[in-house]
């Protein structure tokens, strides 16, 4: 596959995605170089609402790569708080990016044998043995960050095209009122009623089932 343009990884974007991040390793700038990878391939920006893009990551929970997510969310700029990103548990370490206005998207994937060779290197034995990752000693991290922000993608990455890939449009609410119970406030649809009040999903089963009494 050519690429008309590659984005590079600059210092300034890596030291910045390492502070949202928290600490430096391996897997959060192979997330940018995926992110940045799918945005050039579909010839699109970073993302700066909640509609022009979407993303899927494949990740799941309290697993090594975990922090792949990260690098995909600073990238794209596809993140939890806009609503436009979505974890699909299922232990990969995959993005899917999808342009909703062309409906054309883009599924990058990290390549099994680079992944294996990675898995034997010393920081994820350390890893292994318990060691924080912000603990570790910089001559150990360094040389494999480095590896991933400027290796040839295509030993990096697998990746497939979608001419029609479903969307899925959601419109952003502004209605919100006061739980009748605990008074805090909460967006109306994520609301149940009951005798003519409106309850927030957890006081809502409290007065359910007190009803019941």
């Amino acid at each position: 596959m050519n690429i008309d343009h590659l984005t590079a990884i600059t210092d300034e974007e890596l030291k910045n995605a390492q502070y949202f991040h928290g600490h430096k390793c391996p897997a959060m700038p192979q997330g940018l170089r995926a992110g940045h990878l799918a945005m050039d391939i579909l010839g699109v920006s970073r993302a700066q609402g909640g509609g022009e893009l979407q993303a899927i990551v494949e990740i799941g929970d309290h697993h090594f790569s975990g922090c792949f997510a990260d690098g995909v969310q600073f990238a794209t700029g596809c993140t939890f708080g806009k609503g436009n990103i979505t974890k699909q548990p299922l232990g990969k370490f995959a993005l899917t990016l999808i342009d909703t206005a062309t409906k054309r998207a883009v599924r990058v994937t990290a390549k099994y044998e680079r992944m294996k060779v990675c898995l034997d290197m010393p920081f994820f034995t350390l890893r292994k043995s318990g060691v924080p990752p912000f603990k570790l000693d910089p001559e150990v991290v360094e040389p494999l960050i480095d590896d991933v922000v400027h290796r040839d993608w295509k030993e990096m990455f697998d990746v497939k095209l979608f001419d029609e890939y479903p969307v899925e449009k959601h419109e952003e609410t502004f209605e919100a009122v006061e739980c009748a119970h605990c008074k805090e406030m909460v967006v109306t649809r994520y609301t149940k009623e009951l005798e003519g009040q409106r309850y927030c999903l957890v006081c809502f089963d409290a007065q359910a089932f007190r009803a019941k009494d």
